[in-house]
């Protein structure tokens, strides 16, 4: 392999090529990742700009430096990650190296194994995102890496920097159809290839399995897309619109847990589905639980995933979340839910020791008045509508005993505190009541009318258990700030809350943010249906519409091989297509060479050629440079040049006899 030392011009692509490589992991990678991959791109570029010395045998201190910084990163490594293995790991250690690399490139062989491991952390980009903007940047970047290739390749430079981006993005683009049949067509199975270690899905976000005050209005901050529903028809009012998710049952004072999983799954729910179905389809976003949160209720388990139900409703995937998911659903918003008995009620009365003494006085006092459970349900709901309470995305800080604190003293909360205050006044007053938690509305995309609900429609409500009526969904925020409820998050949020700091001030510049991100998540939408989400269901249900009926493994392999030869067949006619229209550009320039007393080699390049013979013509150097312009720009599609001038300057051309 040829050891020269890559050029100047290679080693600036390869740096640019690597830094767009590596610079999403800097988001969620240490600190410290960053400064040493930064400072040894920097100790690079100065050795190109100013001389710095690189680390040789003839800079023995430099190449100790090098040396102690790469000790200095394996050590961070460990300390950081407690070993070399898995995504997180992994990929730093990957970075980190890479910069170490490019400071020792001293040979075309360190280039090309550089260039080769920057194709590779492209890669690792897609372990953590695979969105549009990741996969715009990734493509960019692979044109920059084959950019380096072929500069690394032009040792003459024949072709300045602009030049070699635009001949690294045509071939790119010229594999694009082979790609894209590859995608359509090459036989998919369920599941991956091949898994990722156990670290790459260690991040949630969203609702958890427990609730303290304070915890789902942080959620409001978020335009993170928790799921998508389409709707099969008609479509609930937003009043209805609850998708359940965890049912919280204990409480310490301070923080709501769910049963333990033995307890809520020894038994099913009865349900009793009345009025209105509606058919759903639901897109998941990762969140590595199981929830599966649905309209609340199902009236079936979905289609398209291997799911479950427990006692106390929740819908759960037999395994975690660790990809998006689709799956299908039907639902009625009016329903019975275990009307006749109910075995866990002695939970849904279990109240913290020595907690809440003011709020439990409140509940002894109605019970005076009403023993009957809807009256003193409407009693606390009365209380909240009534009195001084206010609905806040911005609930203080509340110290000591929380629960008392909100209902006597701040009196301003979000809908977790109007939930747990309300469950604690119903079990003081006997009367069985749990929370549940996940979203409540959502918001209709009008580009493709897909209903989005995003981390800020986070929820929670309660649900009271009645003999002869079972459990009832009451909402105490619904008291309190109805639109809320009734019309959706949106009505309450701010514009600085709903786009940019420097568009809220204009309600047009808002709408128009809007507008655009409405379209983005439509595109993103389809980006996930369509590329993301192509699986073997999908895969059938397209090649059917293209009209292979019933597609299988053996008819896919033999579309696949018959549209790959269709493709390479019209490639190569291309190429002969232009072989042919070069023919006379070649033979002029044959018989340019044959005027010489010197022989052109088969490896010798006509700028190769061109600087050997002006060493022995140098008074027709000119003239020389002149023809081989001429025809490189023929030969390489430059349609402002003529052939005819080639030709007129070839018969002018006539060397001495030497």
């Amino acid at each position: 392999m040829n050891s020269t030392v890559p050029t100047k011009n290679a080693l600036l692509w390869l740096m640019l090529g690597l830094s767009l490589a590596a610079l999403p992991h800097f988001s969620y990678q240490p600190m410290w990742v960053f400064v040493i991959f930064a400072s040894m791109l920097g100790w690079r570029c100065m050795a190109i700009w100013h001389a710095w010395h690189l680390p040789s045998k003839q800079h023995r201190r430099m190449q100790w430096l090098h040396h102690s910084i790469a000790v200095l990163a394996t050590v961070l490594l460990l300390t950081s990650y407690g070993n070399l293995i898995g995504r997180d790991a992994g990929v730093a250690l990957l970075t980190v190296m890479l910069g170490l690399k490019v400071v020792e490139i001293r040979s075309s062989r360190d280039y090309y194994l550089s260039c080769f491991l920057g194709y590779f952390l492209v890669v690792t980009n897609f372990f953590y995102s695979q969105s549009i903007p990741n996969a715009t940047l990734m493509f960019i970047v692979v044109t920059i890496l084959t950019t380096c290739l072929i500069s690394l390749n032009d040792a003459k430079q024949a072709l300045n920097s602009r030049s070699q981006f635009k001949l690294a993005s045509q071939m790119l683009l010229q594999a694009i159809p082979l790609m894209l049949l590859l995608f359509v067509l090459f036989p998919r199975i369920s599941g991956p290839l091949w898994g990722l270690p156990t670290d790459a899905h260690s991040a949630t976000t969203g609702i958890d399995n427990n609730m303290t005050l304070g915890k789902i209005s942080q959620l409001i901050q978020s335009n993170e897309i928790a799921f998508r529903v389409k709707f099969n028809g008609q479509q609930p009012a937003q009043s209805e619109l609850y998708w359940r998710g965890p049912v919280l049952w204990h409480s310490d004072g301070v923080t709501w847990t769910e049963l333990d999983n033995e307890t809520k799954s020894a038994t099913l729910p009865n349900i009793l589905n009345l009025g209105t179905t509606y058919n759903y389809t639901a897109t998941l976003e990762a969140h590595n639980a199981r929830w599966l949160f649905a309209l609340d209720f199902p009236n079936a388990l979905p289609l398209g995933i291997k799911a479950h139900f427990t006692q106390d409703g929740q819908l759960l995937s037999d395994d975690p979340l660790r990809q998006r998911q689709q799956y299908e659903l039907s639902a009625h918003t009016q329903y019975r839910f275990n009307e006749d008995n109910n075995s866990y009620l002695a939970d849904a009365l279990q109240l913290p020791n020595n907690q809440h003494p003011r709020t439990q006085q409140l509940a002894q006092k109605w019970l005076q008045q009403t023993q009957l459970p809807l009256e003193l349900v409407q009693l606390a709901l009365t209380h909240f509508n009534q009195q001084d309470f206010y609905y806040t995305l911005s609930p203080p800080q509340l110290s000591g005993d929380t629960i008392d604190t909100f209902l006597f003293e701040s009196r301003r909360g979000f809908c977790e505190h109007y939930a747990a205050s309300f469950t604690i006044l119903m079990r003081a007053a006997g009367v069985p009541t749990r929370i549940v938690t996940g979203y409540q509305g959502g918001e209709i995309n009008p580009v493709d009318d897909f209903l989005v609900i995003r981390q800020r429609d986070a929820h929670a409500w309660t649900e009271v258990w009645v003999k002869g009526q079972g459990w009832i969904r009451i909402d105490p925020t619904a008291a309190v700030a109805k639109h809320r409820i009734d019309q959706g998050m949106n009505t309450i949020m701010p514009l600085n809350m709903r786009s940019p700091l420097m568009l809220s001030n204009s309600r047009q510049l808002a709408e128009l943010w809007q507008t655009l991100r409405n379209n983005w998540d439509a595109l993103d939408n389809s980006w996930n249906q369509w590329i993301l989400a192509y699986g073997p269901e999908l895969q059938k249900e397209f090649l059917s519409k293209l009209g292979m009926p019933s597609p299988n493994w053996q008819q896919m392999v033999i579309w696949l091989s018959v549209s790959l030869s269709i493709i390479l067949l019209l490639i190569s006619s291309l190429i002969f297509y232009q072989r042919k229209r070069l023919a006379p550009v070649i033979f002029l320039y044959q018989k340019f060479c044959n005027k010489f007393a010197v022989n052109r080699k088969a490896s010798e390049g006509p700028i190769d050629f061109a600087d050997r013979v002006k060493q022995l013509y140098p008074n027709n150097s000119a003239e020389i440079d002149r023809i081989n312009k001429l025809y490189i720009n023929l030969h390489y599609g430059n349609k402002s040049v003529s052939i005819d001038d080639l030709k007129q300057a070839i018969k002018t051309f006539k060397p001495p006899r030497i």
